[in-house]
């Protein structure tokens, strides 16, 4: 068996180096060639490649294609029996590529599999993984001889065989998260088992901290790519448990970042449902019913507004989501206004002794003896002083109302300008 190893690399200028030179220095005979995929690098990934590593099939491309889209590219052109997809951040270790070969060799049956991946600190961070369900959410296994739903796209093996039939990398997982769990259960589908394999052993550094320095571009794309795939994946009765378990995590969100990457996540999936529909036709050969489509298109409508309400009502500094929605509270403010006005423009009447309904043509002689007679007396017995009382805490009301309404408005305009700006991200 002969075996390639496709690497996608993006601004990797500070780990591919130390990537390849373990490839090379702990992959044996078994190892027919590397291919590298420069996804559209800013730094010097490439030019590094090209005079360091030389024997390397290097595949350039203009710009970022995603972590499918770059692989795909790779394995396009890959001739091994079994074609390895590795992280420019993974350190492989001696054994690894021995390892996963004679795993697919003794079972015919599996088409995916992965190894053993360590944090910097040898700890294990990864042994297979499974989902939590209804959520969807991956967890990494780090404990031995448990089943694993899927493996980590890090370490990730697959079969000539595997390729061949189930296919290419769904592109629309873009640009990451979700891919190689969408690929092991299409490859479940077809029929192949997804191994795992303890003795292929890898270091992954994890030089990617796009969740520290973009947090909200981090949920966006993490929550996008979740509801991608349960839109593809899950049948009607999961699809049902999904949507009153999501509604429930968006009604108990505390963070902005979290409340505002669903919304996010959402309006990138909703348009492009039919999309998801046709290719789950396509990867699976299941066709959703008209009745799924539409409790889709429901579901996922009703989650955006709630998302909406919790991202506006959640604020950078993490304050936490009112059970009221919104609206409500808007609504609520501006009649609690309106009557503080009222109640203002009647305490004026009385202070000022103006009839109800009386106009601007009032008499000259009225209005002198409201100011010069009615006035005057009104000081004097000490009724000037309990209105005014009273109208000075209606100003400080309006005030309060006046300040609700304003960080109201601050949290729509945070929101509009987060979502512009992460719209197209």
């Amino acid at each position: 068996m002969q075996a390639s190893v496709v690497i996608p690399v993006w601004n990797g200028e500070s780990v591919i180096q130390e990537c390849l030179t373990a490839v090379f220095n702990h992959s044996s005979t078994l190892l027919c060639e590397v291919i590298c995929v420069d996804n559209g690098s800013q730094d010097n990934s490439r030019q590094l490649i090209e005079t360091q590593f030389p024997q390397v099939i290097l595949l350039p491309q203009p710009v970022n294609l995603g972590f499918a889209g770059g692989v795909n590219i790779g394995l396009r052109a890959a001739k091994g029996d079994l074609q390895v997809l590795l992280n420019q951040d993974c350190i492989v270790q001696p054994g690894w590529l021995e390892s996963l070969c004679q795993a697919v060799e003794s079972n015919k049956s599996v088409g995916i599999v992965g190894g053993r991946i360590l944090n910097a600190d040898n700890t294990v961070n990864h042994a297979g993984a499974y989902l939590e369900r209804p959520l969807a959410y991956g967890h990494h296994i780090t404990t031995e001889d448990h089943p694993v739903e899927y493996v980590t796209g890090a370490m990730f093996g697959i079969t000539r065989h595997a390729w061949e039939t189930v296919g290419e990398f769904d592109k629309g997982f873009f640009p990451a998260y979700f891919e190689e769990t969408d690929y092991c259960f299409r490859a479940k589908n077809c029929g192949f088992e997804v191994g795992y394999v303890a003795e292929a052993t890898a270091v992954h550094l994890f030089n990617n901290k796009s969740w520290q320095i973009d947090p909200v571009k981090h949920s966006a794309n993490q929550h996008a790519m979740r509801y991608r795939f349960i839109a593809k994946h899950y049948s009607q009765l999961e699809l049902t448990d999904f949507f009153s378990a999501e509604t429930s995590a968006i009604a108990a969100e505390i963070y902005f970042e979290q409340a505002v990457g669903r919304v996010l996540g959402l309006r990138q999936l909703l348009p492009n449902l039919s999309a998801v529909h046709m290719i789950r036709t396509k990867h699976l050969n299941k066709q959703r019913t008209p009745a799924a489509a539409e409790l889709l298109r429901t579901g996922f409508t009703q989650l955006l507004h709630n998302a909406l309400d919790a991202a506006i009502n959640t604020t950078v500094q993490r304050q936490p989501v009112q059970p009221s929605t919104l609206d409500a509270i808007w609504q609520e403010t501006w009649q609690r206004l309106q009557s503080l006005q009222k109640q203002e423009h009647e305490l004026l009447a009385r202070i000022y002794f103006i009839a109800p309904g009386a106009g601007n043509d009032e008499p000259r002689w009225k209005r002198l003896w409201r100011l010069l007679v009615l006035r005057p007396l009104s000081f004097l017995i000490g009724r000037d002083y309990y209105l005014l009382a009273q109208l000075n805490t209606i100003h400080v009301a309006r005030f309060d109302q006046m300040s609700k309404l304003s960080r109201m408005i601050e949290r729509r305009l945070t929101l509009l300008e987060t979502m512009t700006r992460y719209e197209h991200r």
